[in-house]
């Protein structure tokens, strides 16, 4: 009689898929060869927006060197709390994912995926170090190949005190190992940051080479990270994941707020009377919010009708507001790039759709001593990678077709800035490399 075999349902983790290559290509919609200009733009979009909530001119420096890549601010510096939050795989933490607003980044996960490129790149173990208000974190990551979890070694050692944050991933040989065009673009995408970014000052060391980009406005004022949304900017999906976010985080506080704390972080809405407006139209004066869910579902319904109230009682937010680069900015950039001046050209486009707030900016000169073209393009003052306008109006055309159609091919020594601000974006990819400009 031949044996059968009883099979047992095995239990394993999925915290180890943020450690895997296949995830983090997935996460941040890049290959493995583009995770140095990966890690920089994850490490400087939150040092900028650090600095910007601080009231603080952001003056940012990135080295590069053979331990690997820092790069280090002047803001207030990183909580410990949230260097805990980043290393719990288990969970996504973000201050950024559930709001609509004009943001740089808002994956919500980026630090994470830094946290976990060190030990992707070595197979065994990675680490990272962050140092910020008084202590510098030494973070080594491995895995139990048992359980298949992330192993995470986390010491805090006290340093001396210094301003802002300083974030190191070691990825040892990086200036060695990197082929000159890598170099190359790893320092465009560095100093486009000054390009669009008026009030920032930016430091680049590269294997001992030095590259600095100064401010040409360091008084220059966008809307913040830290700022009020719009009720004009969600729609019903918008407001529903941000309602269940907060019950959800209340929940695990021990904490349960009202319907009128949440109407009240909106811009527009932070008056007695307008809270009491919207409140008597949905009915739901002093009720708390987990009255929008009945069991474990949320009431849409009511949550769609509480929107058109707060909606009805504030005012859109026009598209200055958001904040406009400018063309006097662009001007001075094109100048020190050698551009020949009687051919720069700057356009700005604004408009609201839908309620939502939009500011593109384009920027073109001729730059006689170039080699070749040079494309500056960004979305919510934060470079791209790629180019992120692969599909430009109803047609999906890329700006790459459109630019060759008005040739401005690769090998015109021209450099165009496209620019869009915008506080809900469309992406087509899960790394948000990539947005649709709709026509």
């Amino acid at each position: 009689m031949t044996a059968t075999l009883q099979r047992t349902t095995l239990r394993t983790s999925r915290t180890l898929d943020f450690a895997s290559e296949k995830e983090l290509i997935a996460q941040t919609g890049h290959q493995r060869d583009a995770w140095p200009l990966v890690i920089l733009k994850e490490l400087v979009d939150n040092a900028i927006d650090a600095c910007e909530e601080a009231g603080t001119a952001p003056v940012i420096e990135v080295i590069v060197d053979n331990s690997g890549i820092s790069v280090s601010d002047n803001g207030p510096g990183l909580p410990a709390d949230t260097i805990k939050d980043i290393l719990d795989f288990t969970v996504r933490v973000s201050s950024r994912e559930a709001y609509v607003s004009p943001t740089r980044g808002a994956q919500g996960n980026a630090l994470k995926t830094v946290v976990a490129m060190p030990f992707v790149l070595d197979g065994e173990r990675g680490r990272i170090e962050i140092e910020a208000q008084g202590a510098r974190h030494c973070i080594e990551m491995s895995v139990d190949r048992i359980r298949q979890e992330p192993v995470i070694a986390h010491e805090a050692k006290p340093i001396k005190a210094r301003k802002g944050t300083k974030v190191r991933v070691f990825w040892p040989n990086l200036p060695r190992s990197n082929e000159a065009d890598k170099k190359e673009r790893f320092l465009q995408i560095a100093t486009q940051y000054a390009w669009l970014n008026p009030h920032l000052h930016i430091t680049v060391d590269w294997d001992g080479e030095h590259t600095t980009v100064k401010p040409t406005d360091t008084a220059w004022k966008k809307w913040l990270p830290s700022d009020p949304t719009s009720a004009h900017w969600y729609t019903d999906q918008h407001l529903e994941r941000l309602i269940a976010g907060y019950i959800s985080n209340d929940a695990d506080a021990g904490r349960e707020r009202t319907v009128r704390d949440f109407v009240s972080e909106f811009r527009g809405l932070s008056s007695t009377a307008k809270q009491k407006a919207v409140l008597g139209a949905t009915e739901l004066a002093r009720a708390p919010l987990s009255k929008l869910v009945n069991g474990n579902v949320l009431d849409r319904a009511a949550m769609a009708n509480l929107l058109v109230s707060m909606q009805e009682h504030s005012k859109p937010v026009k598209p200055p507001m958001l904040g406009v680069i400018g063309k006097e900015h662009f001007k001075q950039r094109f100048t020190d790039a050698g551009c020949e001046m009687d051919s720069f050209q700057y356009k700005k486009v604004t408009g609201t759709t839908d309620g939502v707030p939009w500011i593109v900016e384009t920027a073109f000169g001729w730059t006689p001593d170039r080699p070749g073209r040079v494309l500056v393009t960004g979305v919510n003052w934060s470079p791209g990678i790629i180019n992120p306008f692969r599909e430009l109006g109803s047609f999906g055309e890329s700006l790459d077709t459109v630019l060759s159609e008005q040739r401005a091919n690769r090998g015109e020594p021209v450099i165009l800035v496209l620019h869009m601000t915008c506080p809900r974006v469309e992406y087509t990819d899960r790394g948000k490399s990539a947005v649709v400009v709709k026509s």
